[in-house]
């Protein structure tokens, strides 16, 4: 379910950057350019260096040609040679590539997994501690996002940003709260009485039995996660003091048990677990649920205006984090980053090369603040090709084609966008042309701002025992809560789904992560 919950975000905010999508977006623009202070490298050093690449993209083919290629050759005196793979080849391209031992100078990667970490191991790649300083976009990393890229205290990537904050959050039909009486959910108890009211009390009031209060798909996406306590994030404890898996929680087995009551009531489809989270999400978008997940950045415009063309009176609204069991209350917070990328460490001998790298990194990881991207500022019309050429302007926002993807610069640095200070600074609301998405967005923005954020500190540390054994054993522990939903199974045997879950590697795995989060002195904090 975690990484469920980590592609569905990374697919929808990388829409929103590198144009995964084959239409036009009018609304979201590219991140990934400069403020005007950049440097112009091909000025200060006439050296061409021949610089190549590899990395998965969800974005559309890219011409080795295109005009955007040739931009950014010319500004930064390179023969840059960038190989795109889409990222449903990448998993199994990329140790193909390594095994051969011809590796390019730049490697991308999704995340620090544990093929980044034996490539490490096997020095595959260049330690960067030393030039962190020397680069303003590297210095805003924060430690908690440098841990999850660090072995024996060397940085061997840079992390790519992605906002911490703006994953998915549960969101409910607020319009449907109204015409009901109903309050905000606080609780699991009020959450179960306002789902079935949603099924039962027509809230759309169109006189149609024709509403489910709560969306679920397979695989339990999203769930009924209402905060650190009840997620899949490494929170709770177990009898000896160790942190565990979220999936085989007391929380969790709290909001196992809320669905179940939700089916057994009709509140959640019958047929939920073969359901599609894509065909769900666009019932919800047609009214046909009352609550389901969101996110304030990379929402789909065409689902949006297409509710609120459907149903004008709609509103949405972020459900606070419920309080929890030991006073804290707040949602887990994403690793802060999507993407890594990777020096060879072949060119380590090569400072020019490493610097060059470096430089073009810098300059499209630097963060252009949305009221500054526009034609006038020279490095975001240069990144994204120029108006009238690469974009144009549509009602104060860059509107771009995915046709036209080659002529922009940043397309060929597709998985890097601009560090933002915080979250708060992308301002994903100016982004926003239909009142009714910036309405929603700016309103879960601003609620998020005031809300707490756990940090689970696994994003920050690498098990190996976890990496082999993760996805297995969350399979095992789907299946059984999957059965406890529909009936086939009482949640009352939850002990017995812990049992063969720690049976068949969950106790090893719960062992070493304790064991290396011990000796990395990192723990769980909410920020």
């Amino acid at each position: 379910m975690k990484k469920l919950l980590k592609i569905g975000l990374a697919v929808c905010l990388t829409a929103s950057l590198a144009a995964c999508s084959t239409g036009t977006n009018t609304n979201v623009p590219e991140s990934s350019a400069t403020t005007t202070d950049s440097p112009a490298p091909s000025s200060a050093v006439p050296k061409t260096i021949t610089i190549s690449s590899i990395e998965g993209t969800w974005q559309i083919p890219l011409s080795a040609t295109g005009e955007g290629l040739k931009k950014l050759n010319e500004k930064f005196n390179v023969d840059y040679k960038p190989q795109f793979v889409p990222y449903d080849e990448y998993g199994t391209k990329l140790p193909v590539v390594m095994a051969a031992g011809d590796l390019t100078d730049v490697i991308g990667m999704e995340s620090a997994d544990a093929n980044f970490f034996k490539w490490v191991k096997q020095g595959a790649f260049l330690p960067l501690n030393d030039y962190i300083d020397k680069y303003p976009s590297l210095k805003l990393v924060p430690k908690s996002v440098w841990d999850a890229v660090t072995v024996d205290g060397k940085i061997y990537a840079i992390p790519q940003y992605f906002p911490a904050k703006y994953g998915k959050k549960p969101v409910i039909r607020k319009d449907w709260l109204d015409n009901l009486n109903l309050k905000m959910p606080t609780t699991y108890d009020e959450l179960k009485k306002v789902a079935i009211a949603f099924t039962k009390n027509d809230p759309d009031k169109n006189g149609k039995n024709d509403t489910y209060g709560f969306a679920l798909s397979k695989q339990i996406v999203y769930g009924a996660q209402m905060g650190a306590q009840w997620d899949t994030g490494w929170y709770n404890k177990n009898e000896q003091g160790q942190l565990i898996p979220g999936i085989i929680s007391e929380g969790f087995k709290e909001q196992t048990q809320l669905l179940a009551d939700l089916y057994k009531e009709g509140a959640i489809h019958k047929d939920w677990a073969v359901s599609k989270n894509t065909d769900i999400r666009k019932d919800f978008y047609a009214g046909k649920y009352g609550i389901w997940y969101e996110q304030p950045m990379g929402v789909d415009q065409v689902l949006f205006a297409s509710m609120k063309q459907q149903m004008p009176t709609a509103e949405l609204a972020v459900i606070p984090a419920f309080k929890q069991a030991d006073g804290e209350q707040g949602y887990t917070s994403l690793p802060g980053y999507y993407t890594i990328t990777m020096l060879n460490a072949k060119i380590g001998s090569d400072p020019d090369k490493i610097n060059r790298i470096l430089e073009m990194q810098d300059y499209f990881r630097t963060f252009i603040p949305v009221d500054n991207r526009n034609p006038q500022n020279p490095d975001f019309d240069w990144s994204n090709g120029g108006e009238g050429v690469g974009y144009k302007m549509v009602d104060g926002v860059m509107a771009y084609d995915a046709a036209i993807f080659d002529k922009r610069p940043s397309s060929y640095f597709s998985g890097v966008t601009g560090w933002a200070p915080n979250d708060e600074a992308n301002e994903p609301g100016k982004l926003e042309s239909n009142p009714f998405t910036k309405s929603f967005v700016n309103s879960a923005v601003e609620l998020l701002k005031n809300t707490k954020f756990y940090i689970n500190p696994v994003d920050r540390v690498h098990s190996e025992v976890l990496a082999a054994k993760e996805s297995e054993l969350n399979l095992i522990a789907q299946e059984w809560q999957t059965k406890m939903i529909v009936g086939q199974e009482p949640v009352s045997n939850w002990s017995k789904m812990v049992d063969e879950y720690m049976k068949k590697g969950g106790k090893e795995m719960i062992d070493d992560v304790n064991k290396v989060l011990d000796s990395s002195g990192i723990k769980g904090e909410w920020k």
